[in-house]
């Protein structure tokens, strides 16, 4: 197998005997390729190939709050063929069972280097069937057996919650014939498979005019529809305050000002995000979705019922606001640690193991219509983002968190021993972001590794 998608866990039932197997995790089916024809003498099994969950980024929509276009990825990962042969052609084939859902704009991934030994070419544009097409270059052994992604920008139907659709894979493959000379073969997935794309899971994404949107691609693209010659690369939008929510509605279709309410939030970021390749941020920002889950399902928080907003390399969760700050605060921020080491126990984070930064913070927020505002949510990212708490991640390296909680926050929880939580291990620390006229405290913490899964209690000493 290529490197860029994880293999299907132990004990799933996936494999590439089980054509269309659902598994848990960042893979969507796992599927066995078999011969479209006349099976060759002597031929060994094709081989398989892993389909992971499709990603929606949210685009904004000129003239309004609510996005109605997004950019969805299809990423695959072919298995390694069998000895003496090579994939000398390899088509995705994508069919979104709505017909409203269609193919405004059709971009080959980056799949080639700068000498061509791997040609794209792209069809179906202003339909909901839709195919990418790989092609060895000439010359060439055949393509590499590793991790591919596609990419469409679709148009959304009014009313958009959730569209569903199958995707199905076929090959060429050249197997050594008796005589020594190479006969092109057939293969196939057996089944579509079918995949759900739904509104909540959607991820931000910058829009289609951003300059860092769409990066040049490492190959020369050749298109049977009408498509850029650019390869579009989802690129994470950059931690901040004004970043569009994904599909919100607007709170006040008068123009006024939204209802501000008291609310508890809670970010976080990943460290060195940017360093990643992008199939490795892909895999990240799905690791960072199953920890955030995990600890409102620890912290027994409604996932569904908080404001979410995603930051690319980060994430927001604004909670309701009867939420029980005493016991939602300690909670989540075990929850998040247990969560975090359990995801680079099993290895799902695309390479290098996650460390996060988070911050928790309350005050008056506006849910407004490029996303959640006001000054507690500016005060939130300006500590989130400072440089101390930044230096001590990167200098704690027996942990992979560390958490602070303003000075209001702070005063509020820690003395009082809410949930196990104590002063001990928070240290106070003084932010200040001269360039943004920003001055404040922040209280941090580390969360230690510890083998086994066991952590102390949330006062614990750092």
């Amino acid at each position: 197998m290529g490197t860029h998608l994880p293999e299907a866990p132990c004990g799933s039932g996936a494999g590439p005997g089980s054509p269309g197997t659902d598994v848990p995790g960042d893979l969507l089916a796992t599927a066995a390729l078999e011969f479209a024809g006349m099976v060759p003498r002597g031929a060994a099994p094709p081989g398989g190939v892993s389909l992971a969950r499709p990603l929606v980024y949210a685009l904004p929509a000129d003239g309004g709050p609510r996005p109605r276009t997004a950019l969805v990825t299809f990423p695959f990962d072919l298995e390694e063929p069998p000895d003496g042969c090579g994939y000398r052609e390899v088509e995705l084939a994508v069919a979104f069972d709505d017909e409203e859902l269609r193919a405004l704009d059709l971009r080959p991934a980056p799949g080639g280097d700068a000498e061509g030994d791997e040609r794209v070419s792209v069809f179906g544009l202003g339909r909901h069937r839709l195919r990418w097409v790989f092609r060895a270059g000439p010359g060439t052994e055949g393509l590499r057996p590793d991790g591919r992604w596609t990419q469409a920008v679709v148009q959304l139907p009014a009313g958009f919650t959730e569209a569903h659709g199958r995707i199905a894979l076929r090959a060429r493959l050249d197997p050594p014939s008796p005589d020594g000379g190479h006969q092109p073969v057939a293969v196939r997935t057996r089944d579509e498979v079918p995949f759900r794309l739904a509104r909540p899971d959607t991820w931000l994404a910058a829009p289609l005019a951003h300059p860092l949107a769409y990066g040049p691609a490492r190959g020369p693209a050749h298109t049977g529809a009408r498509a850029p010659a650019h390869a579009p690369v989802p690129v994470p939008v950059e931690p901040g305050i004004g970043a569009l929510a994904a599909f919100r509605e607007p709170p006040t279709p008068d123009g006024g000002l939204p209802p501000g309410q008291h609310r508890l939030c809670y970010a976080v970021d990943i460290e060195r995000f940017g360093a990643r390749d992008n199939a490795a941020m892909i895999h990240a920002q799905r690791a960072l979705m199953r920890v955030m889950r995990a600890a409102c399902a620890r912290a027994g928080i409604d996932w569904d019922r908080c404001g979410r907003q995603a930051q690319g390399d980060g994430y927001l969760l604004v909670l309701l606001p009867d939420a029980d700050v005493t016991r939602a605060v300690p909670r989540l921020m075990t929850g998040t640690a247990d969560a975090l080491a359990a995801v680079n126990a099993e290895g799902r984070h695309g390479g290098t193991p996650l460390r996060m930064r988070a911050c928790f913070h309350q005050g008056i927020v506006h849910e407004a219509e490029s996303g959640y505002s006001g000054a507690a949510v500016i005060e939130l990212f300006r500590l989130l983002d400072s440089g101390p708490l930044r230096a001590r991640l990167a200098g704690e390296r027996d942990t992979d968190l560390v958490t602070a909680f303003s000075d209001r926050l702070y005063q509020d929880l820690a003395p009082h021993g809410y949930e196990g939580l104590s002063p001990d291990g928070f240290v106070r620390t003084d932010v200040s972001v001269p360039a943004k006229g920003f001055t404040g405290v922040a209280w941090v913490r580390a969360h230690p590794r510890h083998p086994g899964g066991t952590r102390p209690r949330p006062g614990g000493s750092a």
